[in-house]
């Protein structure tokens, strides 16, 4: 009877620290990690279509603005995990990129596309160099 207790405390003791030491290796980032991994990608799909716009590729800088949108849906969304605060500090950027990132579709030709794309180039890099102040991103 003794055994038997033991084995199940054991066999208890055993699968709680598999548990923990599964959960200690999962790679569930903070929200901050998120925000700064999202506005890295963001940051880089704009610059995707900028180099494109820049070799002339035209129908090549329209195929990738959707990553644009899905960058910035996905910044917004990790947004969305971080403290009232921190979120309520970076809105007024996000509004900005918002309108900017919402007119691209809009364009007809490489030189309007040039003339949104500047305007989303220069709203991401002040929306990257903020979150990068404001959650210490590396």
């Amino acid at each position: 009877m003794e055994q038997a207790r033991r084995r199940t405390a054991l066999c208890v003791v055993t699968a709680g620290m598999a548990v923990l030491m599964l959960a200690a290796c999962g790679d569930d980032e903070s929200a901050s990690d998120e925000v700064c991994d999202a506005r890295s990608s963001l940051r880089d799909s704009v610059e995707s279509v900028t180099s494109d716009i820049g070799e002339g590729n035209f129908g090549e800088a329209q195929d990738e603005l959707s990553d644009v949108r899905e960058d910035y849906d996905e910044l917004v969304s990790a947004l969305g995990d971080l403290s009232e605060e921190q979120r309520s500090a970076l809105q007024p950027e996000v509004d900005s990129l918002r309108s900017a990132v919402e007119a691209l579709p809009q364009a007809d030709s490489l030189e309007d596309l040039g003339s949104g794309i500047d305007a989303v180039l220069a709203d991401v890099q002040g929306i990257y160099d903020s979150i990068t102040q404001s959650l210490d991103c590396s």
